[in-house]
């Protein structure tokens, strides 16, 4: 399991964004397991801050899945409130062993903040 904490900050003092919203797609994935349905949430922001829990299983009933090297590639769009366009675009790499950062992709008008 993985913790992503997002943490937010307006250039222009306008008012934080109420929600964030994820859409998360499978995109490669090991044979031995069934493709996954693109998975929808929305995570409401408290205090200008939201963490998203990144979780990876198998289904113990599936006679095909093994746990040995098991794994499943994701890409994970984020958007604020409504918006139509992603202000950022993750991808992940989950095995029963480790859940890793493969690439963060930023959307227009996103910009790391250091503190």
């Amino acid at each position: 399991m993985a913790i992503a904490r997002y943490a937010f900050r307006s250039r222009h003092h306008s008012q934080t964004p109420l929600n964030l919203r994820e859409r998360v797609l499978t995109i490669d994935h090991d044979n031995r397991i069934s493709p996954r349905p693109p998975f929808e949430k929305v995570l409401a922001i408290e205090r200008a801050v939201v963490s998203d829990i990144q979780a990876f299983g198998y289904n113990l009933d599936d006679p095909s899945a093994k746990p040995l090297a098991v794994w499943c590639l994701l890409r994970q769009d984020l958007y604020l409130n409504n918006e139509a366009t992603p202000f950022l675009v993750v991808h992940w790499k989950h095995t029963l062993d480790s859940i890793s950062l493969l690439d963060v992709i930023p959307g227009e008008g996103t910009e790391l903040l250091s503190d």
